[in-house]
């Protein structure tokens, strides 16, 4: 996926409590036997006001730099949400491809 797939898919706003959130799409996997991701999600920044999207952009790539949300894999260089990493380093497709990793 590109930045902004990313981006597209992983993150929203919301209004709270007056405020504009934008919110991040962390996957997560039920339990030690499931092979269905959920998808939490988390507040990575608040605004008093509705953003410009000047801010919102350096937010949003602030938040895909952000290695708790977002992991670049070492074997193909992809940006990754990090649930989709099976370690700090290679992402699961790519465990799945050299690995012979079965999810």
């Amino acid at each position: 996926m590109t930045d902004d797939e990313l981006i597209s898919e992983f993150t929203r706003l919301a209004e709270r409590d007056g405020k504009t959130v934008l919110e991040v799409g962390v996957v997560t996997w039920g339990g030690a036997h499931s092979h269905s991701p959920e998808l939490n999600w988390k507040v990575f920044r608040q605004w008093s006001k509705h953003p410009t999207n000047e801010r919102l952009a350096a937010a949003q790539r602030k938040l895909l730099e952000t290695p708790r949300f977002f992991r670049v894999c070492s074997h193909c260089n992809e940006r990754v949400n990090a649930g989709h990493m099976l370690d700090q380093e290679i992402c699961q497709s790519c465990a799945e491809k050299e690995l012979g990793v079965t999810f």
